[in-house]
């Protein structure tokens, strides 16, 4: 004989509670015809994609996914094949900007990591960035400077120049503003997203799934 369940006045309160945020925040989310505003929550200031950004499609999209990341950092990658994802299928509508949030207390290899990535990307561009983080977000096993010099063997770039950039940390006050910016947006964590477009920077924090990226995503479209 199957038994009822019975629960507490609290425990009942409780379950309330989280069907009623869960409530709160579907209709937080969903477009409205009506307001489109009123789907959207807290905006997030962040400078705008640019030209010098490490982009994948183009600055001026409909929408980019402005990405604050550490390279050490777990939840980065789990997030990296779900935004890659994203982009792939959004057929040019969306593009992927990647910035620095190195949590140095943390992960001691991201700021290292970060400052080969920028390095290598002085010399090869956005697709050396791009082959950097693919290979460090495919593994984060054995991060290290061997890796990275390594790695930057391997994409071609002239080594004394590498070897220059990174010991003498060329790039650290970019990844101090990036970091700088992404703090005074609101993040507390990596990895920060903000969904940047039709006027609104809507933030995500978290490797969250795809459907709630999209979820924003299109209450962002909604606004065109």
């Amino acid at each position: 004989m199957l038994k009822k369940l019975e629960f507490s006045p609290s425990i009942s309160i409780l379950v309330a509670g989280v069907l009623i945020a869960g409530a709160i925040v579907f209709v937080n989310l969903r477009p409205s015809s009506a307001d489109a505003d009123a789907a959207l929550p807290a905006s997030a200031n962040v400078p705008p994609p640019a030209a010098t950004d490490h982009i994948i499609g183009s600055p001026t999209a409909p929408i980019v996914l402005i990405e604050y990341s550490d390279f050490q950092c777990p939840y980065c990658s789990l997030v990296y094949p779900t935004i890659k994802k994203i982009i792939d299928d959004s057929n040019g509508q969306i593009a992927w900007v990647m910035r620095n949030l190195p949590l140095d207390s943390l992960h001691p290899e991201a700021r290292p990591a970060g400052l080969a990535a920028e390095c290598i990307a002085e010399q090869k561009g956005n697709d050396g960035w791009w082959a950097f983080a693919d290979d460090i977000f495919g593994n984060q096993q054995d991060l290290g400077q061997p890796r990275y010099l390594a790695l930057a063997q391997k994409l071609g770039v002239n080594m004394a120049q590498y070897l220059s950039c990174v010991s003498n940390k060329k790039y650290n006050d970019k990844l101090d503003t990036q970091s700088g910016e992404a703090y005074a947006a609101g993040a507390q964590g990596t990895p920060y997203t903000v969904v940047y477009g039709h006027g609104v920077s809507v933030p995500l924090s978290g490797a969250l799934p795809a459907a709630q990226f999209n979820a924003v995503i299109k209450a962002v479209q909604a606004r065109q």
